[in-house]
């Protein structure tokens, strides 16, 4: 087979795979800036789509584990390289089939579970069931019950704190100006270690957990006198001093969702972009090798592809997750917010496979769930809940057709 041909296809795929995650994906870090009106959904396309092409290119995954999750050994296809080229194919356009028709359902999924279930269901039908590495999987499903719940119990926390001390204060906005900076200065620690720890290294700056630490607790600082200077300038108006404190929520909510959109445009670029970058290398060098550097114009490429993602179909799943989960103000949106950027730092220093659309939703479950049962949509949750479930088995199926039919035609 045409080895410009294997190229040009697996490019396309990956392309179309990351349109797909930028449509589906955007509503993780934007879906409580639009529903508390912080943001335009205009606005927050505009925000997502920069934030994600910096994150992707500057700070991008440039070496990404081409097996996600390490379920399949690449040796296995030592002497039939060109199976593994069909499964990686397979795999990514497999699983952005899946993201497809969830976003056109407005239905939030997992792009990383997803890329797992396409390995998954080519691995099976290629080197057979005693060829997975089935402790991955169960972690994946762990995942799914872990960190929701984790990142609903932080918001739920957060915004529980936020409605004692300051929505139900007589006085909310001399209490927010008291109580805002530590909050900023939280938001900014959390975030920077997120960014500096879990990112860096792939500029080859690979610091360590007490210099990540040093460097995100000095933001911190900065970040609550910088909250301190905004808040203590604000002059209260002759209007609903409640409706002010939420006003003045809303530049705290629109940093935590751009730190939040450059993060994924830096992470997640790798389910789409990671499995292609290996197809490269393979056909190039002709070797198997379990990680790969993502050139830069593959990086573009994804970067591109999740900016045009959310471009034209981001406002699906935003609206879902924004609007028919339970409602979002500002201070509930950065409780929300908050939660998944602390949950996604801590899982991921745990080594778990952690999904940020299964945290974001999670959070939001915990804030309803702050003002009592009934401010939950549990239809909506119900969709969402199954869509989670048969997430890894419909990537997988999808995946296992495209890999058998790429097998009868070429070989």
């Amino acid at each position: 087979m045409d080895a410009s041909f294997i190229l040009i296809a697996a490019v396309l795929v990956g392309l179309y795979s990351a349109i797909n995650i930028g449509a589906n994906d955007v509503a993780n870090s934007m879906a409580t800036s639009v529903a508390s009106k912080a943001l335009t959904i205009k606005k927050a396309v505009v925000v997502a789509a920069v934030c994600n092409i910096l994150g992707a290119v500057l700070v991008g995954s440039h070496v990404a584990n081409t097996i996600r999750k390490g379920l399949i050994d690449p040796m296995q296809f030592s002497d039939k390289q060109i199976l593994f080229l069909f499964g990686m194919l397979a795999a990514v356009l497999g699983s952005a089939l899946w993201v497809n028709i969830a976003t056109f359902f407005k239905l939030p999924v997992s792009t990383t579970h997803s890329i797992i279930g396409g390995v998954l269901g080519f691995g099976l039908v290629s080197v057979g069931f005693a060829g997975i590495k089935w402790k991955v999987v169960l972690y994946v499903v762990l995942s799914w019950l872990v960190s929701p719940i984790f990142g609903g119990i932080i918001a739920f926390t957060i915004f529980s704190i936020i409605k004692k001390f300051i929505l139900s204060s007589k006085e909310p906005i001399s209490q927010t100006k008291k109580i805002g900076p530590f909050f900023t200065g939280i938001v900014f620690f959390i975030l920077s270690m997120s960014i500096i720890y879990k990112g860096l290294k792939h500029l080859h700056l690979d610091l360590d957990f007490s210099k990540s630490l040093i460097i995100s607790l000095c933001v911190g600082f900065g970040g609550f006198l910088l909250g301190s200077f905004f808040l203590r300038r604000y002059k209260e108006k002759d209007t609903d001093p409640y409706y002010q404190v939420e006003k003045m929520a809303n530049p705290l909510q629109v940093l935590s969702a751009s730190f939040q959109a450059f993060s994924h445009g830096a992470n997640d670029v790798a389910n789409a972009i990671g499995p292609i970058a290996a197809i490269v290398v393979v056909v190039q060098t002709q070797k198997l090798d379990m990680q790969v550097d993502i050139p830069l114009w593959l990086l573009l490429i994804g970067g591109a592809g999740l900016a045009f993602g959310i471009y034209t179909w981001g406002y699906r799943v935003m609206e879902t997750v924004g609007e028919k989960i339970t409602s979002i103000t500002p201070t509930r949106g950065f409780s929300a917010e908050f939660g998944t950027a602390t949950t996604v730092l801590l899982c991921s220093r745990l080594g778990m496979p952690v999904s940020t659309t299964h945290v974001a939703v999670g959070n939001i479950i915990g804030v309803g769930l702050a003002r009592g049962i009934s401010a939950i949509n549990l239809d909506v949750i119900k969709k969402i809940f199954s869509a989670w479930i048969i997430s890894l088995p419909a990537a997988g199926l999808f995946a296992v057709a495209i890999y058998l039919i790429l097998k009868f035609i070429f070989i």
